[in-house]
């Protein structure tokens, strides 16, 4: 039914600045999801860069010192990670100066940056098949400039910081330059690598000491191509310098528009998967479908590789090794970018991250041992990217005394609290934050339901993907996070398992019955279960399961004293609550933990229809106090799931406001990036994620009524009436739904099965329906729920019976020719607004 030019549709997110941006940070980012770098120009007619990967780390989780903690330039001088080069490409005279004649631009759909300047055009991308920057320079000046790329590294050639070295060192040849850096600590060894060549014109190499070299073009009117590779290896035996030359000398011999066409058939392949395309009269709805758009390119330029991209920073940070938070991985944060991937059948972007993880379940199983005496595996919410640090087994026992409490933290010996200084999760001995007799407990150190949501999201890639080889691959996973939690409970008088000691999110620390593990228990549990039974393994397993869901305490609730007790921890009498009241009191950093039930762990759907469970849900979104912030225009940024519990919730008349109010709250720069967490190399995409997941949750949504069991697609579940919108999007089971809404109705529904389903589809229409094959049979279905069969690779047409067919039309709007931006009135009179691009 719909005719889309993705090109044209792509193109309204463009960022298109008419004046140079004002920081390197506020540059346009292009990459191929290894290798990637801001692009950003200097009023002295120069192009910032700096090359970082993703597979670049100085250290891994065997370093001996601090973590950058909490935020600001790194207290531990070490823990940095992605920085490769710092590149200026001089291009001679003041260019890049506000004006008519200046312009950059992100094609989005292409995935290049273009620029042009008086009688100076440039354009540059990193290439989707090979780790190379391609630029191409044509210069009609009259009087055209010697050109000079200089490269240069921050650190001195060689620093020793306790047992980790870090050095480098240029190579010295004729036309081209390569810089080779080191790092080793113990074990660890990590190697990049960085070569650039002028190709087209007469160049020549000067050194400028140890620290940096240019290479210079003689003055040339009309094209030269600068070609600027990376490469990066574990290995103490490989040669990256050579492996970084000879992409250089390999792309060498082709055309810039050759190179450039092979690089754009991948991403136009990419951008044809989906697409969202909405319209609002006040351009808020036009400004969030080209917040998805960006989010969707950012991930495709940073998440292919063998590691996911850093959340703070990502392979676009401007300044050396700074970066704000350190190399360590938050599960929190990190997750937000890969939430909407699977919708946007994206999900080989998600390989990097589901990759790491899963590496990770070893030392994760030791980890439950080592810090919670019992079997299974904890993921902590922080770690290093090759997994928690494991200790030697005296230095375990001497950690669990402090941190269960059976001795105080002055106890700690310098040997254990050396060991304990760079892991997030161990740290808490090594540095204690907390306050009185219980100083071992902090912000992360007792978060146990990490690896749950892990899990969760495995079991959601499953269902979208149908891939049982991934299932197999990833049942580890759900086995052991389920087994950690089951061997983690204690049954009490009751005869319930509860749960004591653990950490709600960062909120709420030693609680009892934490909402969030209950939840994680209640989410996770059933689809192990599930999973077991397709695999058809684990059969004891699987009763032991059910014999803890059956029997697990229920969420405590607002009315109960012990959680009245836990400060800030009741919203009501008659709704969830956060816990009861354990070691700590009080809140340290105000998050909507009630909302977990909903978000991630799905155990209330829209589908659920439990009178009684559906009110104390509702209830629980209309009384979050973050939700609450969002409505009025508060500060709201650590608040990064209640906008998707509440989509999820129904709450379709509220998107606009959420959506205009939240994406202010994290102070986003002109390219989107949000500083929210700092403006010291911390920039996130965490906020695009989470719009991102937000319009494709109100567009469908595929939910089940409980954990594990089938799956009901939703078209336009959860959505303002005023908004017109056309989307195709992948539905769990394997569907590619297509649909679109006008005057607050559904227009039809189009299903392509790709695995042979049944297809239970929530009918949008109240009223019976034809469901036509296309090339087949039509069948009527009445009811609030169309079931029917479906044949795989088959398309299926859904309307209202006695409906016309609607016309097929083609949806082709314009590009962005400049800034876009918003103004949304909240419903307090507060005046929310963004701009994405650069005005003059």
């Amino acid at each position: 039914m719909l005719d889309v030019d993705q090109n044209a549709l792509v193109s309204r997110a463009d960022l298109v600045y008419r004046s140079p941006a004002k920081a390197p940070l506020e540059g346009q980012a292009i990459g191929n999801g290894r290798m990637g770098t801001m692009v950003w120009t200097t009023p002295k007619g120069s192009i910032g860069l700096q090359i970082n990967r993703a597979d670049v780390f100085a250290v891994n989780k065997g370093h001996i010192g601090d973590q950058a903690w909490p935020i600001g330039p790194q207290t531990g001088p070490v823990d940095y990670c992605g920085g490769c080069a710092a590149l200026e490409f001089d291009l001679g005279g003041d260019l890049f100066v506000a004006g008519d004649s200046y312009e950059q631009r992100l094609s989005l759909h292409d995935a290049e940056v273009r620029l042009e300047a008086n009688a100076v055009q440039a354009r540059c991308f990193v290439s989707a098949m090979a780790d190379v920057l391609v630029i191409e320079v044509d210069d009609q000046r009259l009087e055209p400039q010697p050109l000079r790329l200089t490269i240069w590294m921050w650190r001195n050639p060689e620093v020793k910081t306790g047992e980790h070295l870090a050095r480098y060192a240029f190579r010295d040849l004729a036309e081209a330059v390569v810089l080779e850096q080191r790092f080793d600590e113990g074990g660890h060894h990590c190697a990049s690598a960085v070569a650039a060549q002028v190709v087209g014109a007469e160049a020549r190499v000067e050194a400028r000491g140890e620290r940096v070299r240019a290479i210079i073009t003689a003055p040339k009117r009309g094209k030269m191509t600068l070609l600027i590779s990376s490469a990066a290896s574990w290995s103490p035996q490989e040669d990256v310098g050579a492996a970084a030359l000879k992409l250089v000398e390999d792309s060498s011999a082709r055309s810039y528009d050759a190179l450039c066409e092979e690089h754009a058939r991948w991403w136009h392949d990419f951008w044809a998967r989906t697409f969202v395309h909405i319209s609002s009269s006040d351009g808020l709805g036009d400004f969030m479908e080209r917040v998805r758009t960006l989010h969707l390119y950012y991930m495709a330029a940073s998440s292919r590789g063998a590691l996911p991209p850093k959340w703070n920073g990502s392979l676009f940070i401007t300044d050396g090794d700074v970066r704000a938070w350190g190399s360590q991985y938050w599960v929190w944060t990190t997750e937000m970018h890969y939430f909407p991937l699977l919708a946007a059948d994206a999900s080989d972007l998600a390989d990097p991250y589901f990759d790491m993880y899963l590496k990770q379940l070893p030392d994760a199983q030791k980890a439950a041992e080592q810090r919670w005496e019992v079997k299974g595996a904890l993921y902590p919410e922080t770690t290093p990217f090759d997994g928690p640090v494991v200790l030697p087994e005296d230095a375990a026992s001497e950690f669990r005394d402090i941190y269960f409490g059976r001795k105080p933290v002055s106890e700690l010996s310098e040997q254990t609290r050396v060991l304990c200084s760079f892991d997030s999760s161990l740290r808490t001995v090594a540095k204690p934050e907390g306050k009185g007799p219980v100083r071992q407990y902090s912000w992360i150190s007792h978060l146990v339901s990490s690896g749950c949501e892990l899990a969760v999201q495995a079991w959601w890639r499953y269902r979208y993907t149908g891939d049982k080889e991934w299932l197999r691959r990833a049942y580890p996973l759900l086995r052991d996070v389920v087994e950690f939690y089951r061997h983690l409970v204690k049954k009490g008088e009751d005869g319930r398992y509860h749960v004591a000691g653990t950490n709600v999110h960062e909120d709420f620390w030693g609680a009892k019955d934490g909402i969030m593990d209950l939840a994680a228990i209640r989410g996770t549990t059933p689809l192990a279960i599930r999973a077991a039974e397709i695999l058809k393994l684990d059969a004891d397993l699987r009763a032991k399961w059910q014999e803890l869901l059956d029997n697990l305490a229920p969420y405590p609730m607002g009315s109960e004293p012990e959680a009245k007790a836990l400060t800030g921890g009741v919203l009501a009498d008659d709704t969830w609550a956060a816990g009861y009241l354990g070691e700590v009191d009080g809140s340290h950093n105000l998050e909507d933990v009630w909302l977990n039930p909903i978000f991630p762990f799905e155990d209330w759907t829209l589908e659920t229809r439990d009178p009684t469970v559906d009110g104390i849900a509702q209830k629980a979104v209309d009384l979050a106090p973050r939700m609450k912030m969002i409505l009025e225009g508060a500060d709201c940024n650590t608040a990064i799931r209640t906008p998707i519990a509440a989509v999820r919730a129904g709450r379709g008349e509220e998107l606009p406001a959420m959506l205009a109010s939240y994406y202010r709250a994290f102070q986003p720069m002109v390219n989107g990036w949000g500083l929210f967490e700092g403006a010291d190399q911390a920039h996130s995409i965490e906020i695009l994620g989470c719009i991102s997941m937000v319009l494709q949750e109100g567009l469908l949504q595929s939910v089940s009524p409980r954990p594990g069991q089938p799956e009901v697609i939703s078209v336009f579940p959860t959505w303002p009436k005023e908004w017109e919108a056309e989307f195709r999007l992948l539905a769990r089971g394997g569907f590619l739904v297509t649909s679109a809404i006008r005057n607050g109705a559904v227009e039809f529904v189009e299903l392509e099965s790709r695995l042979g389903e049944t297809c239970r589809l929530r009918n949008p229409w109240g009223k019976p329906c034809l469901v036509s094959q296309i090339g087949g049979t039509t069948r009527e279905l009445d009811g609030d729920i169309l079931r029917f069969g479906t044949k795989k690779g088959k398309l299926y047409r859904i309307l209202p019976k006695g409906a016309p067919e609607p016309t097929p039309r083609h949806i082709s709007p314009s590009p962005a020719t400049g800034p876009v931006s918003y103004s949304f009135t909240l419903p307090n009179g507060t005046v929310a607004s963004g701009v994405l691009g650069r005005g003059k």
